[in-house]
């Protein structure tokens, strides 16, 4: 007497219930085509109740005998079902696939087991794969930040910083980043026109004889203000002074090119660096016009005039800041 288990249900095809016979006996589809000689693309197809991919019932009846005797089944039974869902006619007749040996029923030794070794070993496949992506992932990470790092030292942040954070006009050079935190004092590339303002000319001297009762032999102490031409002395808003000591100091809170020029349309910079860290000075010293460009006025905490802390003009334009300087104050 069969098994309960081994009864066919009434909503199971007959394909399904030898395969789940084949898998409650631990059997693969190879194993079965290596015990009854069926090939394993006939199981397949006697599996899935594919009976039109066999030209001659006859040998699906044969097969079916065959694969009945070694799961221990009804093989009557069987035959039965498959003549009700194929609607083949009823016949005696089939076709012995043993190759003329007796097929031998499943014994109990037969009997594979699940086994629980599969399941086990792609878990632990799938954890290494996990702990390696995890460890994949940190060194990526680490490579990118010191690859980040080495690209901050040593391109030129004119190159990393968009459009639109930063302006930088043709002709600038590339400069480092930070570069003016080991910058000396810079002076006026006109460096003798000290000793040429400190003399005085003879149109001064003369023109201090004439408001002066001593002859022109005699000793006359000019002033400093007296070097200045007779225009100068009609302008009231004129500076003291045509020095500029010129100084920014960086914010960290962005970074931005900043470039020098003694004229808006000189081809070359008298001074130009890129700030990005808090504290950063860049500190230049003129007796002339100093046109600045600052490409992100949000790197500069403070800019001093003559050590007067003078506020940034206002944009109009996006972020880039343009003005000069001229005697320590912003000029039109």
């Amino acid at each position: 007497m069969s098994n309960p288990t081994e009864e066919k249900r009434p909503d199971e095809k007959l394909g399904e219930f030898i395969a789940r016979i084949r898998q409650e006996r631990g059997m693969s589809v190879e194993d079965l085509s290596a015990a009854t000689k069926v090939a394993v693309s006939y199981i397949k197809s006697i599996e899935a109740s594919d009976w039109k991919s066999f030209p001659v019932a006859a040998y699906v009846r044969g097969y079916l005998r065959s694969v009945s005797n070694k799961l221990n089944l009804n093989a009557q039974q069987v035959l039965d079902a498959y003549n009700f869902e194929s609607g083949a006619p009823l016949k005696n007749d089939f076709v012995d696939v043993s190759a003329g040996k007796k097929i031998s029923p499943l014994k109990e030794g037969e009997t594979k087991k699940k086994s629980m070794a599969v399941p086990v070993v792609l878990v632990l496949l799938v954890l290494a794969f996990l702990v390696a992506s995890h460890f994949l992932d940190l060194e990526s990470l680490a490579l990118k930040q010191g690859a980040d790092a080495d690209a901050t030292e040593k391109l030129p942040a004119a190159v990393e910083e968009s459009v639109e954070t930063q302006e930088i006009p043709d002709g600038a050079e590339v400069v480092p980043a930070d570069s003016v935190v080991s910058d000396s004092l810079n002076k006026d590339s006109s460096a003798n026109r000290f000793a040429v303002e400190a003399t005085v000319s003879q149109a001064v001297v003369d023109e201090a004889v004439k408001k002066s009762d001593l002859p022109a032999s005699a000793t006359i102490f000019i002033s400093s203000d007296s070097k200045k031409n007779s225009v100068a002395e009609k302008q009231d808003d004129a500076p003291v002074t045509k020095k500029t000591n010129f100084v920014l100091v960086g914010s960290g809170e962005a970074l931005s090119w900043v470039g020098l020029k003694r004229r808006e349309d000189s081809s070359s910079f008298l001074k130009e660096a890129n700030i990005s860290k808090a504290g950063v000075r860049m500190v230049y010293n003129t007796n002339d016009t100093l046109c600045v460009t600052i490409g992100d006025p949000n790197a500069i905490a403070k800019m001093l005039l003559n050590g007067v802390e003078t506020p940034l003009p206002e944009m109009k334009f996006g972020r880039v800041t343009r003005f000069r300087v001229f005697g320590g104050k912003i000029v039109k």
